[in-house]
């Protein structure tokens, strides 16, 4: 990957380098909330490990051995970006076509399954688009005229269409009137920053994920259609990444201060109890240069290549991950891009290499081993 300055584009699932003269560039930490899963771009092509039993290889075969070797998806060339949920996978080429592929119970792949809830073989599903992201069985995308379109699961109203039935068509999201500039996908909720100085959000509402005032944690308010988060308005033209969790968003500002709102618990806020809620946003962490928010919490890179992780503490690696407040972690190197999926996180040095942390079932980190125990920083080297 060439070592030129880069200008990134972010949203939840995907990380687009973008240079000073118009053209896209692979990179290589995908960002994905893929639960068993490994995936990584390398110079334009995509490969695929760990667990591969919803057709997640996209070779035309529904299940793969987890133990088999990491292998590239024949039909994919020049990706640029990687989006993905639970058990399906985006991808987006330098030409601005977008397929999915991996399980489709929902239709979240965006592709007519081969073989029952399952797309085995990549389809395109939209052309023109600048940008993708997915939430867990849902997913998104960005055009060049601005305009967003949803599909897949929509019980939660993720579709923003004013429904609750799932679609595998996508959906084109309405934002009164307004073109989208970014959007970010949540656990089962969504974001899209417009070009007139918004922020819009839809779906599941509790904590008040989405930015205005909500129900409390475990308590879902569902929203079906696009609403204007007022009190991003003050942040919005500074917006360059947005994205979320399970009751809680966050942002990255132009100026590199990262802020969130809704569950204090995944915001780095000193607090593990889940009764701690508000849509006002608070301050996380400054001289930030990427960010991405997942699940339950969240990994930034610094300016000075220094990995800071945060998030809420209980479950298969949490504890190792996350930390009540920004926490500094040790890396083997100095950083160039972070990304993860739902209980791991993935890096890739400035000398780069690629490591994995957390969270280690079915070889998704450590490809030699199959179920070892979680994987604590400086993580694993992976080799594909």
């Amino acid at each position: 990957m060439k070592k030129t300055p880069l200008w990134f584009v972010f949203s939840v699932g995907t990380l687009l380098a973008f240079q000073a003269q118009g053209q896209y560039l692979p990179v290589s930490a995908s960002k994905t909330s893929l639960i068993t899963t490994g995936v990584n771009i390398e110079e334009g092509d995509v490969f695929v490990w760990g667990f591969r039993g919803s057709a997640q290889q996209g070779n035309g075969q529904t299940v793969v051995a987890s133990h088999a070797a990491p292998t590239k998806i024949n039909s994919l060339s020049n990706i640029v970006a990687l989006a993905g949920g639970a058990y399906h996978l985006l991808a987006l080429d330098s030409s601005g076509n977008v397929s999915g592929w991996g399980q489709s119970g929902y239709g979240e792949t965006g592709c007519k399954p081969n073989s029952g809830i399952y797309t085995h073989t990549p389809c395109t599903v939209l052309s023109h688009v600048v940008q993708i992201s997915a939430g867990e069985y849902f997913s998104m995308a960005l055009d060049r005229e601005g305009r967003v379109w949803t599909w897949g699961h929509n019980l939660y109203g993720q579709l923003g269409n004013g429904g609750n039935k799932n679609s595998q068509e996508p959906v084109h999201v309405h934002l009164n009137g307004e073109r989208a500039r970014l959007i970010g996908g949540a656990y089962e909720g969504a974001f899209a920053v417009t070009v007139e100085g918004h922020v819009w959000a839809w779906g599941d509402n509790e904590a008040s994920g989405l930015g205005f005032q909500g129900t409390k944690y475990g308590v879902q308010q569902i929203v079906r259609t696009p609403t204007l988060v007022a009190n991003l308005t003050p942040y919005a033209k500074q917006i360059v990444y947005i994205g979320g969790g399970n009751g809680w968003g966050e942002a990255l500002l132009n100026d590199g201060t990262v802020i969130g709102w809704g569950l204090h618990a995944a915001l780095g806020q000193g607090t593990t109890s889940t009764a701690l809620s508000s849509p006002v946003p608070v301050e996380i962490l400054r001289n930030v240069t990427q960010l991405y928010a997942r699940y339950v919490g969240s990994i930034a890179l610094s300016e000075e290549g220094k990995v800071y992780t945060w998030g809420q503490t209980g479950g298969s690696a949490f504890k190792m991950i996350y930390g009540e407040r920004p926490t500094l972690r040790l890396t083997a190197a100095p950083v160039l891009e972070v990304g993860g999926g739902k209980e791991h996180v993935f890096y890739k040095t400035v000398d780069g290499r690629f490591f994995g942390v957390g969270y280690n079932d079915l070889y998704k980190l450590d490809t030699s081993k199959c179920c070892a125990p979680n994987i604590d920083w400086p993580g694993v080297q992976i080799r594909y």
